[in-house]
């Protein structure tokens, strides 16, 4: 073998290192450097102990490492292996271009104590820089998946056959239901809408066993609802416009009295049509309202349906076998009930009012509390702002722009107004919302007179409800007004 060959000697005791140098040395290999004797890394009082050394010869064959000879002496004061008769080499560095060739034999430690197994260590999770991208990305992100969520359960009209029968869309849709899968009458049919004033006050059965000349009637009045929210029923109940000869529209007062709020900023509305508003009803519907707040509220309910439904979805998670059972029961015989309503047998008192002192006169036995309502009722005085009048411009006339061109007739007609009317009214408008709906090709518009005679306390319930008699009363009267616009 030629050209030198480098070994490093290596053992956990001075002594044991001292043999295997010393025996090396013998054979006719050098020191190369000095001898170390040193803690683990460098640290005095760390263990355990590293012993090594390194030698360098021509390529002798090596044996294995013999016993400690006189020539090998270790000085532990240094903690270095010395040996006796050999001049320590100086400290070059090794030799770039020499390699050795073959690694020298190492003993084997003793009584090395057992390592404990690595432990596993997780790489760290890249950081995520807040960057403006990655949340706007985010965002985006949340929004389209709780759209499409919100679409899949509530969009679809999935939800919708699940609602309590008894909640404002629940009664709402369950109308809606019971209307639209009623089977054709083969008749002409007219569709009846309002509020709980002709829930209460109009019977279609009534009006169907009135006269059997061939018309059909179907009450489709839904409580705490407006002209917004007759708009959405009709165009989703009749959709070809072609279904109905005639719908009945009532007004509470020609005058276009306002009320205590502004019809237009009703979002409680919302809850009522909130299964009817489609994609691209959202913002129409959004700005259908006047202030910021309300058109906040709407534009969030709408876009999100699953905020309108959350007290609903909550109640039907506590309670599904009931909720199951009641839409079941809805379903099946809703229709049934609605047609067989009788009305509220009640009446009031027969009162008497003084508009000139502003007095009212009431029967004895009649109790204090009702006398108070009925008197704060009477004589309310609302501010006049044009509310009214801006509502039943915009959604009337829509919903009579739906029929623009086609057959079906437009019926506008004043209720009966309440228990104890104004001799003069509170507004003294010059060009009224049904001025404006009577020039419409499609509207006709009935004499506010025609119902005036059934403003009396005892045909009503409370001050704005007819009772079961002035139902039996208004019923086939406004059959008979509705078919007169026919002929």
């Amino acid at each position: 073998m030629t050209g030198k060959e480098y070994r490093i000697c290596a053992s956990d005791t001075p002594s044991l290192l001292a043999s295997e140098v010393t025996e090396l040395l013998s054979q006719g290999w050098e020191l190369y450097g000095h001898p170390f004797v040193g803690a683990q890394n460098g640290y005095p009082d760390s263990a355990p102990v590293i012993c090594q050394a390194m030698v360098k010869g021509h390529g002798q064959p090596a044996v294995s490492a013999a016993p400690p000879v006189a020539s090998a002496v270790v000085d532990s004061g240094n903690r270095g292996v010395r040996p006796a008769a050999v001049k320590p080499a100086p400290q070059p560095a090794p030799p770039q271009t020499e390699p050795p060739q073959t690694a020298p034999p190492q003993t084997a430690p003793k009584s090395v104590p057992p390592k404990a197994p690595p432990r596993i260590v997780r790489p760290p999770r890249p950081a995520v820089a807040a960057t403006v991208r990655a949340i706007v990305l985010f965002l985006a992100a949340l929004v389209v998946g709780s759209l499409v969520g919100d679409a899949l359960v509530f969009r679809s009209g999935f939800y919708g056959q699940f609602l309590q029968p008894l909640s404002s869309t629940g009664t709402y849709e369950r109308i809606f239901y019971a209307e639209a899968h009623r089977p054709p009458s083969g008749k002409k049919e007219v569709l009846v809408l309002g509020n709980s004033r002709m829930a209460e006050g109009f019977s279609a059965r009534i009006a169907n066993e009135y006269k059997q000349d061939g018309y059909w009637f179907s009450n489709c009045a839904i409580p705490a609802s407006g002209a917004r929210d007759w708009y959405y029923f009709v165009r989703d109940i009749d959709p070809r416009r072609d279904r109905y000869s005639a719908i009945a529209v009532p007004v509470d007062d020609f005058n276009d009295v306002d009320g205590t709020d502004d019809p237009a900023d009703r979002v409680t509305e919302m809850w009522l049509v909130i299964n009817r508003l489609r994609v691209m009803d959202i913002l129409p519907y959004t700005f259908s309202f006047k202030s910021w707040r309300a058109r906040f509220d709407v534009l969030r309910g709408s876009t999100f349906k699953g905020l309108v439904f959350q007290r609903d979805l909550q109640d039907f998670i506590e309670q599904p076998g009931n909720r199951l059972k009641a839409a079941k029961d809805w379903r099946e015989h809703g229709s049934d009930w609605l047609y067989g309503y009788g009305g509220e047998g009640r009446s009031l008192p027969a009162m008497s009012v003084d508009w000139s002192s502003h007095r009212v006169t009431f029967p004895p036995g009649t109790p204090p509390d009702l006398q108070a309502g009925l008197s704060r009722e009477i004589f309310l005085e609302p501010p006049q702002h044009d509310w009214t009048r801006a509502y039943q411009l915009q959604w009337l006339g829509a919903l009579a722009d739906l029929y623009r061109g086609s057959k079906t007739r437009i019926v506008i007609y004043q209720l009966p107004r309440n228990a104890a009317p104004r001799p003069v009214p509170l507004t003294h408008l010059p060009w009224t919302s049904v001025d404006e709906l009577r020039k419409r090709p499609s509207v006709s518009v009935v004499d506010h007179s025609v119902f005036e005679p059934l403003e009396k306390p005892e045909l009503f319930f409370d001050f704005i409800h007819l009772n079961t008699a002035g139902r039996k009363l208004f019923s086939p009267l406004l059959a008979d007004t509705v078919k007169a616009q026919l002929h």
